[in-house]
Order: structure tokens, then C-alpha cells, then sequence
């Protein structure tokens, strides 16, 4: 009798097992959003001089999930798009709508490889204007152009590593890039000394590798951790 009803315990701890092995493999929709947060600086010498970051645009060809789950298997995948995605940053708004199917749990780490760029222009550029006094206004451009991985560490809303995934919970991962982060290092003097360009017949800041190559180094260095992923 005592070998039966042992039997029978060793049966239903099975069963629950294999059913909670089961309840891990089951997919939460995640789907990708995009925003900014916006830069503003004002000159606390000269009243009236302004620089403002609030737009940003983003190419990309591809995204690698790397997850690590309190309970069952670790998830990975890669997914390269047939189409470059292309995102406004500011609006939300992307030439595309991306989602996943990634299996529901607890995961300790979530880390995103976003590919930047395609083969045509900039992977990311960033638009802005430099109010230098009541009736002087120029526009401003900064544009990165290489293609490459950048790693990021995904949080939650809260700002911690914990993400929970529900199979009846869609959830949005969102790309944020953070323009107060990028340009944190950042000075009016920069911009006042900077070179004009015409694009258009538009006076232009035009910030790149050739052009401004100084303000470009000051800032391309802050673009990996000017990149945030937020699961809500």
C-alpha cells in the first residue's frame, strides 16, 4: 500500500512538473515601440540663446534577444527585417510593425543587440534649432552614420533588470533615446564656434564625421548609452 501510494506522489509531481515545463513555453507577444526624450539648454549668459534636440530618427536591419529566466530555459533569438525599419523617434511612428513571441517568465536579463544602419544613409540622425537671438534662428543636424551593434541591457518602467512576460499580457519593448544623456557634456560655446553649411538653401549646424568632427567626437562616444529598451 505505502509503494502505491508512493507511486502516486511521484506520478502527480511529474504531472505538475511537465505542466509548469509546458506553462514556461508558452509565448507573450512583445511588440516595438519608439520614443525620445527631448534636450533643451539654455545660455545663462545671453538671454534669449537657445538649443533644442527634439527630434530623432533611426534606422535598423536587425535585432538579437538574449534572455535569462529565473525558472526554465534561457531564450535567444536573431531577427534580421527584409525591409530596414525605420523609426521617428519623437512621434513613435515607424515605416513597419515589429512584434515577437517570446516564451512567458520571469527573466532576471533581457539584452538587446540593435543593428544600426542600412547600406543607403545614416543609421541615426538627430534634428534640432539654435535660437542664437530674437531674429537668428539655425537649424541643427547630427547624423552617425556607421553600421554596427549596439548592446543594450533592457529595464523595466521601475528602471530595474526584471522583466516579467505574460502569454496573456501583450507588452511593449521601447527603444528610448535619451537626448539629455547624448548631449549631458554639452555647451552653448560649441555650437557658437561650429561651422554653417546649406542643405537646401537652409543654414545648417551639420554634425558628423567630417564635418564638426569636434562636437561629433564629444558625442558619438554617449550614443550606446543614450539608447534605452523599456518593457511596460
Amino acid at each position: 500500500m505505502k509503494k502505491i501510494f508512493l507511486l502516486f506522489w511521484i506520478f502527480c509531481i511529474a504531472v505538475i512538473t511537465s505542466c509548469e515545463k509546458d506553462e514556461l513555453k508558452l509565448p507573450a507577444e512583445v511588440k516595438l515601440g519608439f520614443d525620445m526624450n527631448s534636450f533643451n539648454l539654455e545660455d545663462n549668459v545671453k538671454a534669449g540663446q537657445q538649443f533644442t534636440v527634439d527630434e530623432g530618427y533611426l534606422i535598423l536591419s536587425g535585432i538579437e534577444f538574449d534572455g535569462k529566466r529565473e525558472q526554465g530555459e534561457d531564450y535567444f533569438f536573431t531577427s534580421l527585417f527584409d525591409e530596414p525599419l525605420q523609426a521617428e523617434m519623437h512621434s513613435g511612428v515607424a515605416n513597419q510593425d515589429v512584434s515577437f513571441d517570446i516564451p512567458q517568465g520571469i527573466y532576471s536579463m533581457i539584452e538587446l543587440s540593435l543593428t544600426l544602419g542600412d547600406e543607403e544613409g545614416p543609421a541615426l540622425w538627430l534634428r534640432g534649432r539654435f535660437q542664437k537671438g530674437p531674429l537668428e534662428d539655425v537649424a541643427v543636424l547630427f547624423e552617425y552614420s556607421f553600421r554596427e551593434e549596439i548592446r543594450v541591457q533592457a529595464k523595466n518602467k521601475e528602471g530595474n533588470r526584471q522583466v516579467i512576460l505574460r502569454k496573456d499580457t501583450p507588452a511593449t519593448a521601447t527603444i528610448l533615446m535619451d537626448a539629455p544623456f547624448m548631449f549631458q557634456l554639452f555647451n552653448m560655446g560649441l555650437l557658437k564656434n561650429a561651422e554653417y553649411f546649406s542643405i537646401e538653401g537652409e543654414e545648417t549646424i551639420i554634425i558628423n564625421n567630417e564635418r564638426n568632427t569636434v562636437i561629433f567626437n564629444l558625442l558619438a562616444p554617449r550614443l550606446d548609452k543614450s539608447l534605452q529598451v523599456i518593457f511596460e
